[in-house]
């Protein structure tokens, strides 16, 4: 199944199921962002969220690269994908290092 059929899948339903009942608006929380998800805490969170997502790249890549030797038939679409997961796995190693918290500091600064 790939992401396409899953979000039709998904997408075919009615509402989510704790949708509320149609004409009714949810109560609004005390210091919620109207429009924004509501903040998951400092930049220590973001920056393990980030380092997690990397290693979960690099594993995803061995594993492509494990299997590129496995099946010599799908190697190379094996061995392109786990390059990109490489380049993903940098990418959010770059950002962490970019956006996470510096020396102690809770804004990044």
């Amino acid at each position: 199944m790939d992401g396409e059929d899953r979000a039709l899948r998904l997408t075919a339903r009615e509402g989510p199921p704790d949708a509320p009942a149609a004409g009714k608006r949810p109560a609004k929380k005390a210091g919620a962002r109207p429009g924004r998800s509501p903040r998951r805490g400092t930049g220590e969170y973001a920056l393990r969220s980030m380092l997690s997502s990397a290693w979960a790249h690099d594993r995803a890549a061995d594993l492509l690269e494990d299997m590129a030797a496995v099946h010599p038939d799908e190697a190379a679409a094996h061995l392109e994908t786990a390059e990109r997961h490489r380049r993903w796995a940098e990418n959010d190693r770059d950002l962490a290092e970019r956006y996470g918290p510096h020396s102690g500091d809770p804004d990044g600064l």
